[in-house]
């Protein structure tokens, strides 16, 4: 509606420039002659003017031929006089009532208008959509004041991070009952920056804290403060904190705080000063000068704090750093519950499977799963959400869409199958691996076809065995495709699978130690953790990287005779198995153990281990809490 707003407007001003030029028009004979003074003389002295009219210095006149002539009459001239001493019949003109609002029209009409446009654009460039902004309301903060009305988001609809809400309840507690704390001399902190990957719920956690305090809470984005004229971003610092004084004790909250807090380096070593540096400039003398007994405490939030300015970090102004991490298990289940309040699931849904089946995902990615289930079960006319459901969800974000027209020639189909078998005996057969939870080959997204695990629980540190028997899983495919169809055979569906295994087998030697031959060395390293990682290598010898290279092949090439041997051990239990999942397209882990067994294998790893309690075990905590 504001562009039908703008030519409403548009539309006002142009018949206004219309009615003007009109009104000016209108009082003027455009078929009269233009005539110089002297040549009327000459006309009235011939006879040959028949008469004349005059108004406002304006003479207008007939000849006797009938031409309409006109001319100015100059001021202090007797032309007038002269006129009827030659007999001309003069006539002049009252000046009318209305004259003044023409003249008025004619002369300032436009210079208003004008006015008037220029106040319009300079509103509408500082934000005149808001009754509240002014024509130069540019140094005005953005930020958004909550006193009555608070984000209806709580500490209880925040989960998977029970330290970082320890944390939060002591700050709201500080700004409740500041004596409590003051009184053994101590003081709050002046900043609290949350930091960790994109997802993980900083911003969540920023709003329960404004549902939880009884205090005003101000929020504002890192690029509200960045513009295009200089010195506005110092000057919205200024106002912001200007306003958090006005409703101390408050807290104030910057998201996204990387946008103006980036670190001040050797960017502008000519001495130039941009925008963003003399905001930042701004926002560390803030918090370096208001006192913590104004009880004002600053909550930040970013995913990239290694490229925030130290003088932005040192104690003094954010003196805690909270890092919020991916949920471990025990954590995505937690939030699961938390977000599948308002969903209808049906009895079958086992939300600890879905939290083992999920790792390394996000608060954000697990809402994501269960809202995407709900759709499914909408889109097939269903009354709740199914485990199915949930797992063609978790499939669709981890994997794409189901490629349901994608046609794929019976051969092709055979060898994904055998492929996807290799992967899934070596998770049954190699000690210490993931359970098997399912075998598909629908092709999805770039796969072809998928071999899933579920961790029983997370792991944070890795052993070599652990490592090692990743490798002889990824191995898995390739090793299926030499045993069934022999070297010729081989195809290019291992292409990922190698990549990861190269890339874990480096890591192993040159960054984790784990080679006899190469020792306790580090000669890569990972910068940027809260992007994914990037993986750079450090100076070394040729000598010593070619003694690399060496040993990862060598891990690889054991690693890969070791799975055919396992593979073409169990060729004809896989080749049964394999015409079972031709038929169906995906099978459960049990279904594949169930006829490896009818073959006499014996699987080291069964499907369901030991799974954790995690209900009794928070009962079990709350117990000891009271």
């Amino acid at each position: 509606m504001q562009w039908m707003k703008s030519i409403f407007i548009w539309v006002i001003i142009l018949g206004f420039m219309v009615l003007a030029f009109n009104l000016f028009e209108g009082n003027r004979d455009t078929s009269a002659v233009k005539t110089p003074v002297n040549t009327v003389l000459q006309l009235a002295e011939e006879g040959k003017l028949k008469e004349v009219k005059i108004k406002d210095n304006v003479l207008t006149g007939i000849t006797t031929d009938g031409q309409k002539i006109e001319t100015g009459i100059p001021p202090g001239s007797d032309l007038t006089s002269r006129l009827i001493e030659k007999g001309v019949k003069v006539e002049v003109a009252t000046p009318e009532h209305g004259s003044w609002l023409m003249t008025f029209l004619i002369s300032w009409l436009p210079i208003l208008l004008f006015i008037g446009i220029w106040i319009y654009m300079m509103r509408q460039m500082s934000g005149g959509a808001n009754p509240n902004s002014r024509a130069f309301s540019f140094g005005k903060s953005r930020a958004k004041v909550y006193i009555d009305e608070k984000p209806k988001v709580t500490l209880q609809d925040v989960a998977g991070m029970e330290e970082v809400k320890e944390e939060v309840k002591e700050i709201i507690e500080y700004l409740k009952d500041p004596v409590k704390f003051q009184r053994l001399g101590g003081r709050p902190p002046k900043g609290v920056l949350f930091y960790g990957e994109p997802g993980v719920g900083k911003t969540l956690l920023a709003k329960a804290i404004a549902g939880e305090a009884h205090v005003p809470f101000i929020s504002v984005s890192g690029s509200d403060f960045v513009e295009m004229f200089v010195g506005v971003g110092a000057a919205r610092v200024r106002d912001l904190f200007d306003t958090a004084k006005k409703h101390a004790p408050c807290i104030i909250f910057i998201d996204e705080i990387d946008a103006v807090g980036r670190s001040r380096g050797a960017i502008n070593l000519g001495g130039g000063h941009d925008e963003r540096e003399q905001t930042l400039n701004q926002l560390l003398v803030e918090m370096d000068g208001f006192d913590t007994s104004e009880g004002i405490i600053v909550i930040a939030a970013t995913n990239r704090p290694d490229i925030l300015d130290p003088a932005l970090l040192r104690p003094g102004r954010f003196d805690r750093q909270i890092y919020i991490p991916r949920p471990d298990v025990k954590g995505r289940y937690e939030i699961l519950k938390v977000h599948a309040r308002d969903k209808k699931l049906a009895p079958n849904v086992d939300l600890e499977i879905v939290a083992r089946a999920t790792p390394g995902f996000t608060g954000a990615d697990l809402e994501n799963v269960l809202n995407e289930a709900a759709l499914l079960a909408a889109r097939k006319g269903k009354e709740f959400i199914e485990m199915e459901d949930i797992e063609e969800a978790i499939d669709r974000i981890t994997m794409g869409l189901e490629r349901k027209g994608m046609v794929i020639s019976q051969k092709e189909k055979e060898k994904i199958a055998y492929h996807e078998m290799g992967h899934a005996i070596m998770s049954l057969m190699v000690p210490g691996s993931d359970a098997l939870h399912k075998v598909s080959i629908i092709p999805r997204g770039m796969a072809l076809g998928v071999t899933q695990q579920l961790p029983i629980d997370d792991k944070h540190m890795y052993d070599r065995q652990d490592l090692y028997g990743r490798i002889l899983t990824l191995m898995g495919g390739r090793a299926a495709e030499e045993v069934f169809y022999g070297k010729e055979g081989i195809t290019t569906g291992a292409e990922n699978d190698l990549q990861r295994a190269t890339e874990l087998a480096y890591r192993m030697v040159s960054m984790w130690g784990m080679s006899e031959r190469i020792g306790p060395i580090a000669v890569r390293r990972t910068v940027n953790p809260f992007l994914g990682g990037i993986t750079t290598s450090v100076d070394i010898s040729e000598e010593l990287r070619r003694e690399i290279d060496e040993e990862v092949k060598k891990i690889l090439i054991k690693a890969y005779e070791e799975t055919k041997e396992i593979v073409l051990a169990h060729k004809e239990a896989i080749r049964a198995v394999v015409k079972r999942l031709l038929e169906k397209e995906t099978m459960s882990c049990e279904e594949v153990v169930e006829i490896l067994r009818l073959h006499g294998v014996e699987v080291k790893n069964e499907c369901k281990k030991e799974e954790f309690k995690v209900q009794e075990k928070q009962e079990e905590k709350e117990e000891v809490a009271k």
